[in-house]
């Protein structure tokens, strides 16, 4: 049975805040089956990235616009619908599959936004969102995330090359600075506001913490760039064709393939 959410309780949390929780979104057998699927393209891209292409011991590798990835219970769930379309507009598209892995002995990451202002000293609307999903528990041994809020409202973007210095860099965050530790439970799912400062933390556990994320825009942000790993065609026109006609408009900018 699907799970029921207040998403005019979660606007509300937006608003403020720029990021919410989906707590329990995805059942828990399928989050165990898209880990096995990825462990596999995970391993394959920790092979060509040796130490870490995003700090030593973490990684973002490319997710596959394929089954079971692509998975329309997860980013058509109702309630994320619409959450997006009242975040985005009703002509929202999918710009990008990513990952993020810290490994045991990974460390703190630079405090960063996933996308820079479009208008430098102007406060806008958002237009680039990540909606992300953990696939173990996360917790703070694990390297969690953690998050500043309202920080999608800093416009000046003189901060952004000096954001370590100003909040203070590893553990001497400085004590004027609150973030938010997302511990979240398998089967959650969050979503922030690409400007919202955040950093990934050092795992000190025995485990990988993976995390898939796809990022949304509105359809006038996508270019050819945010494609990046998926300049060739790369979408099953199998899949994509057995999709209901609303996924196939978030995905129409994906490039399909023939089988």
């Amino acid at each position: 049975m699907s799970r029921e959410f207040d998403v005019n309780r979660l606007m509300q949390e937006w608003r403020i805040n720029g990021f919410v929780v989906f707590e329990g979104l995805i059942p828990l057998e399928k989050i165990d089956r898209i880990r096995q699927a990825w462990m596999p393209i995970r391993d394959d891209g920790i092979k060509q990235h040796g130490q870490g292409n995003a700090g030593k011991h973490r990684y973002n590798i490319g997710v596959p616009f394929e089954s079971p990835f692509v998975d329309e219970e997860i980013f058509e769930h109702p309630a994320l619908v619409e959450f997006l379309e009242r975040v985005l507009g009703p002509d929202y598209v999918c710009a990008g599959f990513d990952s993020n892995t810290p490994f045991p002995g990974s460390e703190y990451q630079s405090w960063h936004r996933d996308c820079y202002s479009l208008f430098p000293g102007l406060m806008t609307p958002a237009y680039q969102l990540g909606v992300k999903f953990p696939l173990v528990d996360t917790c703070e041994e694990n390297g969690s995330f953690e998050v500043i809020p309202c920080t999608q409202h800093v416009a000046d973007e003189d901060l952004q090359t000096e954001l370590d210095d100003v909040i203070g860099a590893g553990v001497n965050r400085r004590a004027q600075y609150h973030p938010i530790r997302l511990n979240l439970k398998k089967g959650s799912l969050w979503v922030h506001d690409a400007r919202v400062y955040h950093r990934g933390t050092p795992n000190r556990s025995d485990h990988s913490r993976d995390e898939l994320g796809m990022s949304f825009c509105r359809p006038w942000l996508f270019s050819k760039h945010m494609l990046q790993g998926y300049t060739e065609p790369h979408f099953p026109r199998k899949l994509r064709d057995g999709l209901s006609p609303h996924a196939q408009q978030v995905l129409r900018y994906q490039r399909v393939k023939d089988d």
